[in-house]
C-alpha cells in the first residue's frame, strides 16, 4: 500500500461524509447584532471512534436566512473573533472551525482519535510534509475531511441559503481540495495558498528548480498538492496571493490558477510586495466575489489581465491587454505595471512601478521596462483596478535579456528619495496588526509620504518599513560602502535598522544597528558602515552588500529620506 499513488479522484472517491452530525451548541451569546455560538459536531469515523469537531458559528441576529462562509485559518491558528465579526456584519453566517487540534493553553479544540493523532498540528511531524504511506495518512487528508463535515453541518441548517469557503494560507490549501471534492460549494476563495509545497527552496527560475523525485514525492504531489486539485475545481474560485510570500513561490502561483478548468469562473490577484498577507484591495475582491456567488448581486468579475514583454522602437517594454475585460463591461480605473530584475527568489524581489509609454487603445497599454543594462532577466506583472472596486493581476511574465535596449539604465547610488513617492517600500512588522494572521484591514494606505521639517517629505509607515531594493544589482553597494540616510521623528525614540543576510538551510541572519533619535523639528543625518551592524552574538556584518533586504522599525513615529551609498 505504501507505493500506491492516490490522485484527487481515487483518494476521495469512497469518502463518507453522510454520518450523523450529532451537533450540539455548547454556549451562545448575542451582542452588537451578532449571535455567536460554540458548536460541536461529528466528523469522519476512525474505526469505532469519530473526530469531534469544535467550531464557532456566528450569524446576523436580525436575519432569518443568509448565505454562509466556511472560513479555515492557517494551521497554527484557530477561530478569529475579529474576522468572524467582519463577515457577519456583511450579512453572512460564518463557521470557523478549529482544525489544529490539541494546543497548549487551549481548552476548546477539535478532538482527533488517537489513531490519527498527527491531525493535531503540534504533533503532525512528517505527516504534514510527506506522504510516507499514502496521501490518506497525512494531516491534510484529515483536515480536508474535517472541512467536508463543516460543509455538511452548514448544509443541515435551514437558515443557510448558499455556502462559500475561504481558506487562509494552510487553510487555503485545504480549500483547494474542498473546492475539487465538494459539490455543495457555491464559491471558494484561497488566500496566500497555491500548492507547490514540495518545491520549497526550489525556485521556478532558479538554478535548482527541479524536484528530486521518488515514490514518496509522487504520492505527495498527486494526492496533496493544490496544483493537482486545480483541474477538478467545481465552483467559482478567487485566488488571492502575495508577490513576496516566503511560503509560496509567486512564479508558480499562476501555474496553479492556470490549471483550473477554463469553464469554471475564476479570477486572480497579486498583493504587490506583501508577504503572507493581503490588504484592502484583496479583501474588497473577496467581498465582491462572495456577493456575486452567495448573494446573487450583479457583479462583473474581471479576468486576469494579459502581459507580454517585448521590444518597441528599441525600448524594452511590457504590453498589457485589457480588451477582454472591457468587452465584459468592466470600466478601468487604473493599471499599474511592476518590474523586478534577475532575482530567482520571488520573496526578495524589488517590485517597482514602471512609467507608461503610451496607450495603444485596443492593442493595450505599453509600459517602459527601464532595466539595469547588465540585468540578465526581467520580471513583470500588471495590476488593473476597475471602477467596480475589483482588482485583478496578470501572471508574472519573464524574459531573458540578450541585448542592451535603448531605455537600459546604469548603476545608482541613490536607493530612495522622496521623489520616488511610495515606490519599492513595503510594511515590515504585521504580527499584531493582521486579522487572522492574513488580512491587513486599514482605512489609509499602510505606506505613506509624511510631512517633515523644511517642507521635505519622507517615507513612513506605522508598521515599520521594509525595502528589497538593495538586493538588485543596480543598487548593490560597492565593497566597503557606507550607508547614508536622513531620519525625522517628532519625538524621542529608538530607531532600529536591520539587514537580513542569507544563512544556512534557507534561513536569514539579522544584523541590527540602533539609533537614538532626539525628536524636535529637524532632520537627523546618519552614516553607517557594515561593522556598525551586529547579529545576536554581537558579531559585526562583513559587507552591507551581503544583505537581501533591510528594515526600519521603532516604537515612535518616523520617516526616511535620501537613502544612498557613499
Amino acid at each position: 500500500m505504501a507505493n500506491k499513488i492516490l490522485t484527487p479522484i481515487t483518494l476521495w472517491s469512497d469518502f463518507d461524509d453522510s454520518l450523523p452530525l450529532d451537533a450540539e451548541t455548547v454556549r451562545e451569546n448575542a451582542q452588537e447584532g451578532i449571535v455567536s455560538a460554540r458548536v460541536r459536531f461529528g466528523g469522519r469515523a476512525v474505526g469505532s471512534e469519530r473526530v469531534r469537531i469544535s467550531a464557532v458559528f456566528a450569524r446576523p441576529s436580525a436575519e432569518k436566512e443568509y448565505p454562509a462562509l466556511l472560513i479555515l485559518p492557517d494551521c497554527s491558528l484557530t477561530s478569529d473573533e475579529t474576522l468572524i465579526k467582519l463577515f457577519v456584519k456583511k450579512g453572512y453566517a460564518v463557521l470557523m472551525p478549529d482544525y489544529r487540534g490539541e494546543w497548549e493553553g487551549c481548552e476548546e479544540h477539535t478532538v482527533y482519535p488517537k489513531a490519527i493523532s498527527y491531525a493535531n498540528y503540534a504533533s503532525a511531524g512528517r505527516h504534514l510534509c510527506y506522504a510516507d504511506e499514502t496521501a490518506r495518512e497525512t494531516s491534510w487528508y484529515e483536515w480536508t475531511a474535517l472541512a467536508r463535515y463543516c460543509v455538511r453541518y452548514l448544509g443541515s441548517l435551514p437558515c443557510v441559503t448558499k455556502i462559500g469557503a475561504v481558506g487562509l494560507k494552510a487553510g487555503g490549501e485545504i480549500v483547494w481540495q474542498l473546492a475539487a471534492t465538494s459539490a455543495e460549494l457555491s464559491c471558494a476563495v484561497t488566500v496566500c495558498a497555491g500548492g507547490w509545497r514540495a518545491y520549497r527552496g526550489l525556485r521556478k527560475y532558479g538554478d535548482n528548480a527541479e524536484l528530486k523525485m521518488d515514490d514518496e514525492r509522487y504520492r505527495f504531489l498527486a494526492g496533496i498538492e493544490s496544483q493537482s486539485y486545480a483541474p477538478y475545481v467545481k465552483c467559482p474560485l478567487l485566488m488571492l496571493c502575495a508577490t513576496n510570500d516566503e511560503n509560496l513561490d509567486a512564479d508558480r502561483a499562476f501555474d496553479t490558477y492556470a490549471r483550473i478548468n477554463p469553464e469554471v469562473q475564476k479570477s486572480f490577484y497579486f498583493a504587490a510586495r506583501y508577504d503572507g498577507h493581503i490588504g484592502n484591495t484583496g479583501l474588497n475582491d473577496l467581498s465582491l466575489f462572495a456577493e456575486k456567488y452567495l448573494k446573487e448581486k450583479e457583479r462583473i468579475i474581471p479576468e486576469p489581465v494579459l502581459v507580454s514583454i517585448e521590444e518597441d522602437e528599441g525600448d524594452l517594454v511590457a504590453r498589457v491587454s485589457l480588451e477582454h475585460n472591457k468587452s465584459k463591461g468592466c470600466r478601468l480605473d487604473y493599471c499599474d505595471l511592476f518590474m523586478a530584475e534577475d532575482d530567482p527568489d520571488s520573496s526578495t524581489r524589488d517590485w517597482t512601478v514602471c512609467p507608461l509609454k503610451r496607450d495603444d487603445k485596443k492593442d493595450g497599454l505599453v509600459f517602459y521596462l527601464n532595466a539595469y543594462k547588465k540585468a540578465a532577466r526581467v520580471f513583470a506583472f500588471a495590476k488593473a483596478k476597475y471602477k467596480s472596486g475589483f482588482a485583478v493581476s496578470s501572471k508574472i511574465a519573464v524574459k531573458k535579456l540578450e541585448k542592451e535596449y535603448a531605455n537600459a539604465v546604469g548603476r545608482s547610488r541613490i536607493i530612495y528619495s522622496s521623489e520616488n513617492g511610495r515606490d519599492s517600500f513595503t510594511i515590515d512588522n504585521t504580527s499584531e496588526k493582521l486579522i487572522a494572521g492574513c488580512f491587513l484591514n486599514n482605512e489609509s494606505p499602510p505606506v505613506v509620504l509624511m510631512d517633515g521639517p523644511q517642507g521635505i517629505r519622507g517615507i513612513a509607515s506605522e508598521y515599520g518599513l521594509k525595502l528589497f531594493r538593495i538586493n538588485e544589482a543596480r543598487y548593490r553597494p560597492a565593497e566597503g560602502a557606507l550607508l547614508k540616510f536622513d531620519i525625522y521623528s517628532p519625538s524621542v525614540c529608538t530607531l532600529r535598522v536591520s539587514l537580513f543576510v542569507p544563512a544556512a538551510a534557507g534561513e536569514r541572519e539579522v544584523y541590527t544597528c540602533e539609533f537614538e533619535l532626539c525628536g524636535g523639528d529637524n532632520w537627523a543625518n546618519f552614516v553607517v558602515s557594515a561593522k556598525d551592524f551586529k547579529n545576536s552574538i554581537s558579531k559585526p556584518l562583513g559587507q552591507i552588500g551581503d544583505a537581501q533586504y533591510m528594515t526600519f522599525s521603532s516604537d515612535g513615529v518616523f520617516c526616511i529620506n535620501n537613502l544612498l551609498w557613499l
